[in-house]
């Protein structure tokens, strides 16, 4: 009887201890993380008046023509973490410019890595890509064009201090002796029939897999053109021209020879200062509602889900909204036409969005402010918004 005792008392305090063991591990293992330290230097907005949001600009040239704003708020019955970057182009020390992850067309990589490496004072997650981080419209970095636009979504375009959001179709041609030779598009895989342009911004090479015909150019001369079985290299100093021929295709597609001086040209022309970066679907536009409950893109839109949107003030300001989602008691996240009203009653007329989801991510100061709905961290991306803020007055300090 003893012996007896003596053992289920050993069972007993067994299971206390084991209970106790797993206690203590699981407040280490299921406790929430504490996102506080990320953002203990940013002063945040609480205001859940979204009307008196709006950014109130002045005449003062010592105001910071970059405004962050985090809202807290419930929408329909659903708490809401809305981060609001504004700014405004107007003022020279500030700009807006989209990049690509390792500057080339295809990858990806971290926002916090492309802030860092561009020297930026903030920067957001930007628009749609393919299954290899291939963008998914048209990008323009400083009138250069790296793809072309679908014509279907709109362009966000940033020239002469103001951004615009517009529907952009470019053409798009070869200059050789005061003519044009048209072609389809550019660093895109090429289909059957098509004429395609490739730089070195897509690769090391075309990625044609296909009978083709290329031109190799290099520094503005054709240098060969050959018929092709696969890839061709990409030279650094030029370009290639590829055209897809369909069996029998006749080789005399290029009406240029071997020598000629040709020129990539694309238009409209949005000059050599401009940025342009193509969106997805419109959410507002001329001061409507207009994204619908599904998207090419994002799919269902009538889901609660982390949201990126870009809008456009009046007066040429550019406007970033991060809505963070997919956390029940934190933020719930927005519908489409949710995410259509809250733009709409900050004062944006018009505004198209970014993707959304596990992207959805605004970095300022180096730190993150948002909470990513990726466990909690950044997912790779193929292209970003980075704003970067030049300091005059400190500028001038350091100058003296």
């Amino acid at each position: 009887m003893n012996d007896r005792k003596a053992r289920n008392r050993k069972i007993y305090i067994g299971v206390i201890f084991i209970s106790l063991v797993l206690l203590y591990a699981g407040v280490f293992l299921f406790r929430k993380p504490d996102y506080s330290s990320e953002t203990a230097n940013i002063s945040y907005d609480s205001s859940e008046q979204v009307e008196d949001a709006a950014k109130n600009y002045n005449n003062n040239p010592n105001q910071n023509p970059i405004e962050y704003k985090h809202i807290r708020t419930e929408i329909n019955g659903y708490k809401q973490e809305i981060h609001i970057l504004e700014v405004d182009l107007s003022d020279d020390r500030a700009d807006v410019m989209p990049v690509l992850s390792f500057d080339k067309v295809y990858g990806f990589d971290l926002l916090s890595n492309m802030a860092r490496e561009h020297n930026a004072y903030a920067a957001v997650n930007a628009g749609f890509f393919h299954k290899y981080g291939q963008p998914s419209g048209m990008v323009v970095l400083g009138g250069k064009m790296y793809t072309g636009s679908t014509g279907r979504y709109p362009v966000l375009l940033i020239s002469d201090g103001r951004a615009y959001l517009k529907e952009i179709q470019t053409e798009y041609f070869i200059e050789y002796n005061n003519s044009r030779f048209y072609i389809d598009n550019i660093n895109q895989p090429a289909k059957n029939g098509e004429k395609v342009l490739y730089t070195p911004e897509y690769g090391s090479s075309n990625r044609l897999d296909i009978n083709n015909l290329t031109a190799v150019i290099q520094k503005g001369r054709v240098k060969e053109i050959s018929r092709m079985s696969g890839e061709c290299s990409i030279p650094d100093d030029g370009m290639l021209l590829s055209a897809v021929l369909p069996a029998g295709g006749d080789e005399s597609v290029f009406p240029f020879k071997v020598g000629d001086e040709v020129n990539f040209r694309y238009l409209p022309y949005l000059g050599p200062n401009a940025h342009a970066y193509e969106c997805g679907s419109w959410i507002v536009k001329d001061g409507e509602i207009v994204i619908g409950e599904t998207d090419e893109w994002v799919g269902v839109m009538t889901n609660r889900d982390p949201r990126t949107a870009v809008g456009v003030m009046d007066d040429g300001a550019v406007v970033f909204i991060v809505v963070d989602g997919r956390q029940p008691g934190f933020s719930a996240g927005l519908k489409g036409k949710e995410l259509g009203e809250f733009i709409l009653g900050y004062g944006i007329k018009n505004a198209a969005m970014l993707d959304g989801g596990a992207s959805s991510e605004m970095i300022l100061n180096g730190k993150i402010v948002n909470r990513p709905s990726f466990n909690g961290q950044e997912r790779p991306i193929a292209g970003a918004f980075i704003i970067t803020y030049r300091n005059n007055a400190a500028e001038e300090a350091g100058q003296e």
